[in-house]
């Protein structure tokens, strides 16, 4: 009898940790991220368009991790990723002390704290590891639970960019959010 899949909507508990390039599962990777994006309203892009197929989540992977300060997490249940975060640093010399974050959780496992595992862990490498001074992120202005996650992880609302995103002929605000993670933590703007 064949091995059965992991039940994504059990409650186990799952673990977080940085994906190798070298040893990426990418087919399982790319199921996850084509659930989020499918289940989702909230990605400013299409998954045709990011990822696709599993290789170019896999090339992607590869070169977002030959970056200094870069972080690519995934939370799993069993073997099977549930979650993913990605700390993208920007490659332009005068941003390269930026990052850009994107985070994704199993429409099955929503709302079970993933996601604050995830920033939690992402957060506290890149402060412990010093590469980076400011993490940005852009989310929908409608979508309240994440921007009360990302307060709580420390994130600040910078502006609101209204109608900035487009779905299905609709427009959405969307709220550039940063967080300080570097030399920068405590200091005031000139």
């Amino acid at each position: 009898m064949p091995a059965r899949a992991p039940d994504l909507h059990q409650q186990t508990d799952p673990t977080v940790h940085p994906i190798d390039p070298a040893c990426v599962r990418a087919d399982a990777l790319h199921d996850l991220v084509r659930d989020v994006y499918t289940t989702s309203d909230q990605m400013s892009e299409t998954l045709a368009d990011r990822y696709p197929d599993p290789q170019a989540l896999a090339a992607e992977i590869a070169d977002v991790c030959r970056r200094p300060g870069a972080l690519f997490l995934v939370a799993e249940a069993g073997s099977r990723p549930v979650g993913y975060l990605v700390v993208k640093p920007r490659l332009q010399a005068r941003l390269r002390h930026t990052a850009d974050l994107q985070i994704g959780v199993h429409s099955a496992r929503r709302g079970q704290g993933i996601g604050r595992r995830l920033l939690d862990e992402a957060l506290r490498r890149v402060e412990r590891e010093g590469v980076l001074e400011i993490v940005y992120l852009m989310v929908r202005a409608d979508n309240r639970s994440a921007l009360e996650l990302y307060a709580a992880s420390g994130f600040e609302r910078l502006a609101t960019l209204q109608r900035d995103i487009r779905f299905d002929g609709r427009h959405f605000d969307g709220v550039l959010m940063r967080r300080i993670v570097g030399p920068l933590a405590g200091q005031t703007a000139p």
